[in-house]
């Protein structure tokens, strides 16, 4: 990784440069006419990419975006013919100023602005009045470039606005910078195609410190005063396409970043965090009769703390509505949460932040991105909400109530090792890491009983205890479906052991009881199960062919990510797991095993695998213990995670060979 950063404010013990003088217009043309090339193959390539922004003393942004693409084969002409730009209005507002296409033969044709439109952008769950603008651009053929600029004025995260007034791109609503003063962004420079020439440029009072954080690559880089502004630009040429892999980390955590930030450190990023969401916390007496209605009973303090989180998890559902000024990381007023029954990340964990106060607990809300890495530049880089208490030595102990439906996990183990900020009055902590979550947390206990009959068929047991990371994936999967459909998906993961097995009798523990771990119990039959006659029989160890490694360890045994040989980006799966798993198989006392799986003892940082078989005859006996002892893994550690991988699937497709035994069989 290479990383760059400056705090600016040192240029005020340094002497005055003259002003900068301005910077002469970009010839479009000769950009265009010197991309040259087949550029890898790509369907079409960025020529020129400019971003120039003016940062207010309020911190309020004003960008101007000049963007050229260049169209290399169809495929170009038809993904480049529309383009949008997503907005908010509550904390955008975005005019297209210009669109226009340089055709091969060098004519220039602007698009009338009167073909861009504005309207409501897609939305899912969240209901926050995003909007896009959308031009058409018709007639584009290999060779044609479009030229486009647009000025977007505002932030790029909602914290915090006055209630949009704003419709379309025309108009404007009273924008408040989130923490007034403060200007912050994080850009990502490379892209899917190549970028042959990129520039980032912010003009800035040079009396207020601007951090800045390069990761994951290399730009060129420059700090010029003009009067009292500091001009800094940052820029590359020929930047590759970014090509990601199957189950990567996050882009942002391996593609070139750049961030920057005026404000200070991250203990000032919590104490305003603690003070914006604070007023939200006032509860009324239907809150504080539902606290004394939930903890009545409660054996400790443990048992409150699970009470009152499952209560906000499985009572308030995900959905998020704009109510104007408490959008982003603010939370509604948690009597309007409580009472609505529904709202997004940060209305629930600001919701039980509220029940555990009244509850006796000292708790704050928490600021954190789940899926991706933090930089330290204290910028903008949160895309979760969730709650903590603070214990009387100081220490920390996370909640996350939007994780929480049907799962035992108090804190997810998904989460371990992200990037989290408390909102605390004080802010002493700064920027931390979530706990480590290690395999023993998330098990999958297997205790398998088998016999094959003479005939070859085979009667089978199995006997799931769940815990962590598995155990939430086996209840929200059983949560999903009927009751009655619930055979229906043990049946069809039964079909990895046999086309033809027939699922018995089964129980599965009730999804939303959380008193006990969640286990699977079923019994299963195949005909025909051990291939072949007379003297040699065939088959596979029944509990290693994958039946319900599909619903506890779906993103492992089978995951994509094993087919990649030599990674280029970190590796990222659900949670750590363990696999422990026993498995008796009882055969005809004349049937010898001759052929069995190999021992395997496989140890590396990321992943530990050990299988030990003993047969008889009559009997095979064997036991597999897989640990994943991270949850992203690194390319230097990846080749000793595939082997642990490969090893486990080799095991399910084996074939075990048994000789009758002729002495026996003569008896």
């Amino acid at each position: 990784m290479n990383m760059r950063w400056a705090i600016v404010s040192l240029f005020v013990v340094m002497p005055a440069l003259a002003a900068e003088p301005k910077a002469p217009a970009d010839d479009i043309a000769a950009k265009i006419a010197a991309a040259k090339g087949d550029f890898d193959g790509a369907d079409y390539v960025v020529v020129f990419d400019a971003t120039d922004i003016t940062v207010a003393d309020d911190g309020m942004g004003t960008a101007v975006n000049t963007r050229v693409v260049k169209i290399l084969k169809e495929g170009g002409a038809k993904s480049q013919c529309r383009q949008v730009w997503d907005y908010d209005p509550a904390t955008n507002v975005l005019n297209v100023e210009r669109v226009r296409v340089h055709k091969a033969d060098g004519k220039i044709i602007d698009v009338d602005t009167a073909a861009i439109v504005s309207q409501p952008a897609p939305q899912w769950i969240i209901f926050w009045g995003s909007l896009q603008t959308i031009v058409g651009i018709p007639g584009l053929a290999v060779g044609d470039s479009i030229e486009m600029t647009h000025v977007k004025k505002g932030f790029n995260t909602a914290y915090l606005a006055d209630a949009p007034n704003a419709s379309g791109s025309t108009g404007g609503p009273s924008l408040k910078p989130p923490m007034p003063g403060h200007w912050y962004d994080k850009v990502i420079w490379d892209e899917g195609v190549p970028i042959v020439e990129k520039r980032y440029v912010v003009r800035i009072s040079k009396d207020k410190p601007l951090q800045y954080e390069i990761v994951n690559g290399s730009l060129t880089t420059s700090v010029r005063f003009d009067g009292p502004t500091a001009i800094y630009t940052f820029s590359s040429k020929n930047t590759p396409a970014f090509k990601g892999e199957a189950n990567m980390v996050s882009g942002s955590d391996v593609r070139c970043k750049l961030v920057l930030a005026t404000l200070g450190d991250w203990h000032e990023k919590a104490r305003w965090f603690h003070q914006e969401n604070e007023k939200s916390f006032e509860v009324d007496d239907a809150i504080k009769d539902k606290v004394k209605e939930v903890i009545a009973g409660a054996k400790d303090d443990e048992d409150k703390i699970a009470r009152l989180n499952h209560w906000v998890a499985e009572n308030v559902r995900y959905v998020g509505t704009c109510r104007g000024a408490h959008e982003g990381y603010t939370t509604h007023p948690v009597i309007e949460t409580f009472h609505d029954r529904g709202g997004v990340c940060k209305d629930k964990a600001g919701l039980l932040v509220a029940m555990l106060r009244e509850a006796g607990f000292d708790s704050y809300i928490v600021m954190t991105e789940a899926g991706s890495r933090v930089e330290q530049t204290p910028a903008d880089q949160f895309n979760h909400a969730v709650t903590c208490i603070r214990s009387k030595d100081g220490s920390f102990r996370l909640l996350d109530p939007t994780w929480l439906p049907k799962s035992r996990e108090m804190w997810s183990s998904a989460e371990q090792l992200q990037a989290v900020v408390y909102g605390t009055p004080e802010g002493e902590a700064g920027l931390q890491l979530s706990p480590y979550s290690p395999p023993a947390d998330n098990v999958t206990d297997w205790l398998v009983k088998s016999t094959i009959r003479e005939d070859g068929g085979l009667q089978t047991q199995f006997n799931v205890t769940t815990l962590g990371a598995p155990e939430t994936a086996l209840r929200r999967t059983m949560a999903g479906l009927r009751p009655q459909d619930r055979a229906g998906r043990l049946e069809e993961s039964l079909r990895l052991l046999s086309p033809n097995t027939l699922l018995g009798s089964f129980e599965v523990t009730d999804p939303v009881d959380f008193s006990q771990a969640a286990a699977i119990r079923m019994e299963a039959t195949a005909a025909s199960y051990a291939l072949g006659a007379g003297g040699r029989r065939f088959f596979k160890l029944p509990a290693m062919t994958g039946v319900l490694m599909d619903l506890l360890l779906s993103d492992i045994r089978d995951s994509a990510a094993v087919e990649v040989k030599d990674r280029k980006h970190p590796l990222r799966i659900r949670s750590t797991r363990r696999l422990a798993c026993r498995e008796t198989i009882d055969l005809p006392v004349d049937w010898l095993p001759i052929t069995v799986p190999d021992n395997v003892s496989l140890d590396s940082p990321a992943a530990t695998m050990k299988f030990n078989i003993e047969t008889r005859a009559g009997h095979i006996e064997y036991s597999c213990e897989l640990d994943l002892k991270k949850h992203i893994v690194p390319t230097s550690e990846y080749e000793g995670y595939k082997k642990a991988i490969d090893a486990l699937k080799k095991l399910g497709s084996d074939w075990v060979a048994c000789g009758r035994e002729e002495s026996r069989a003569s008896r």
